[in-house]
């Protein structure tokens, strides 16, 4: 109740507070999409090239491939990709900066342990496994492949959470985003010139992920004093320690039930399917995640930063920050989405060949559940950061759970669109069951008239345009392109006409314009006139 009132007391209400938590989201998206843009065009590059040089079955082996080894890391990792960003970014926060490095040791140590344990466990049992979803042999020896490269990869997530805790953005950025997309990159590309079995693209892979993992940590005994102000590098503080595990374990089925979701509909297919199925869904699936790269890189920031506002008691600017950013997040994907769900064969055909259109359904479907994601805001990391884990590892495995027995239902009928139906209902229901909670406890919630008003009126103009459009020309690139341009003009026009900027967004805008570097004086102008 206390926190009700002080919510409502707009005497408690830190405008600047709220500016400058603002403008931090805001610069250090800008950076992040950037790097995560790129990083997210050579990973979709890499797997053009896989796709072009080897079978659909093959890039179906290569996602069952990199399913096990995300599902495995996740297990292994035991919740600390948020307990370590949450407990470190929760210290700073209440000032209590000493207690840092005893968080940061014991998750390290933990997330290496946690590696070694599920990659032991993944190379013993690999061939059972493996035979679960493919009649191909050699699945076995990639899934043994990748048991290497599980506790490498735990270990990063969990540095990755380090500097998640400190709100930087530079080291996901060159060592993940870029560092291992480029490594990748470059060992496909080579092992195309030279035609060489598919087996090695799993191998440059798997060292991929190894080299990684030792330069980032070579980052950081390198930087953790001076710029972390991390001054002990060891710390083994026994109550703290058991604090992150008491914190992270909820979240290891939280952490589960994300990877059944993200990457359980991919296996089923490959239980119930053929591996080109596989392949073909995979074409779909990554498409349309760049849907998601808005959210994604806002909560790599807003995640930390909500946690060190709710350790000073700021639930209303949090509500504030939260609403703002989920408005311009669905302004900035909305059209993206309608390409994808308006062009999705056209997009399908020319990335990765012919055969691949026959994923046009569950591109159109994902594309469809991935901006409705967008719409709910950042819901998970804010309950997070409220310390809700036990509701989120309930909710996160009811969700899972029904994403499996819906993918068991729909898949034998209704093939790769079966599971994007099934991915799509579970994660709309677990957004709406978090929503509601988050309702609950904080007032906070994201359906608000100046954030559904214009997508309505926007995807009704998109459809009619397009429909003509296709009346008089035929569907390439130019068409695409112009109709996309299209949308963002149509987009802005609905943005104005429905009234939907307030006073945080044009502060919002002032800080972008500073940032780039650019003039945005007539846009501000025009905002203000219909604020």
């Amino acid at each position: 109740m206390k926190k009700k009132n002080k919510r409502k007391n707009p005497d408690d209400y830190d405008n600047d507070l709220v500016t400058k938590s603002l403008g931090k989201v805001g610069k250090g998206a800008i950076i992040l999409f950037i790097g995560t843009a790129f990083g997210m065009l050579f990973n979709f590059l890499s797997r053009i090239l896989i796709a072009r040089f080897y079978t659909p079955a093959d890039y179906g082996l290569f996602n069952l491939y990199f399913t096990i080894l995300s599902i495995f890391a996740a297990i292994g990792a035991i919740g600390l990709r948020s307990g370590i960003k949450r407990n470190v970014a929760y210290y700073i926060g209440k000032d209590e900066d000493e207690k840092v490095p005893a968080v940061i040791s014991w998750g390290l140590a933990i997330a290496l342990v946690g590696g070694i344990v599920f990659g032991i466990v993944l190379f013993i049992f690999a061939n059972p496994i493996a035979s679960l979803f493919s009649e191909d042999p050699s699945l076995g020896d990639y899934y043994r492949l990748a048991a290497i490269a599980v506790p490498f990869y735990i270990f990063t997530i969990a540095l990755i959470s380090v500097f998640r805790g400190f709100q930087r953005t530079k080291e996901r950025i060159l060592f993940y985003d870029l560092g291992r997309n480029t490594l990748i990159l470059i060992f496909i590309v080579t092992i195309g010139i030279f035609a060489l079995p598919f087996e090695n693209v799993i191998w440059g892979v798997t060292l991929s992920v190894v080299l990684i993992a030792i330069s980032l940590f070579i980052w950081y005994l390198k930087i953790h004093k001076d710029e972390l102000g991390v001054k002990k590098l060891i710390s083994w503080d026994i109550p703290l320690g058991k604090e992150l595990l008491l914190f992270s374990l909820p979240l290891v089925l939280v952490d589960i039930s994300y990877r059944v979701m993200g990457w359980g509909d991919t296996m089923m297919i490959g239980y119930f399917m053929r591996e080109d199925f596989v392949g073909y869904y995979q074409a779909a699936k990554p498409l349309s995640r760049f849907i998601s790269t808005g959210l994604s890189v806002t909560l790599f920031i807003y995640g930390p930063l909500t946690a060190s506002l709710y350790a000073q008691g700021k639930i209303r600017e949090n509500e504030e920050i939260f609403t703002v950013l989920t408005k311009w997040i669905c302004f900035g994907t909305l059209p993206t989405a309608l390409i994808m769900i308006f062009y999705s064969r056209w997009i399908l055909g020319f990335f990765f060949g012919a055969d691949y259109t026959a994923a046009v359904v569950a591109l159109q479907v994902l594309g469809i559940v991935y901006f409705i994601n967008n719409f709910m805001g950042p819901n998970g990391s804010t309950l997070t950061a409220f310390g809700k884990t036990k509701f989120l590892m309930y909710a996160t495995g009811g969700a899972a759970t029904l994403n499996i027995l819906l993918n068991g239902l729909l898949i034998p009928y209704y093939g790769i669109t079966g599971a994007a139906l099934a991915t799509g209902l579970s994660l709309i229901s677990i957004n709406t069951i978090r929503v509601k909670k988050l309702k609950d406890i904080s007032g906070i919630h994201p359906v608000r008239h100046q954030i559904v008003k214009p997508i309505i009126v926007s995807a009704v103009l998109s459809f009619i345009l397009v429909y003509l459009l296709r009346l008089i020309f035929p569907v390439n690139l130019i068409l695409v392109a112009i109709s996309g341009i299209s949308f963002y003009g149509i987009f802005l026009f609905s943005i104005i006409i429905t009234k939907s900027f307030s006073n945080e967004d044009i502060k919002l805008l002032l800080m972008v314009e500073k940032k780039l570097g650019l003039n945005l004086a007539p846009l501000k102008k025009l905002f203000k006139k219909f604020i």
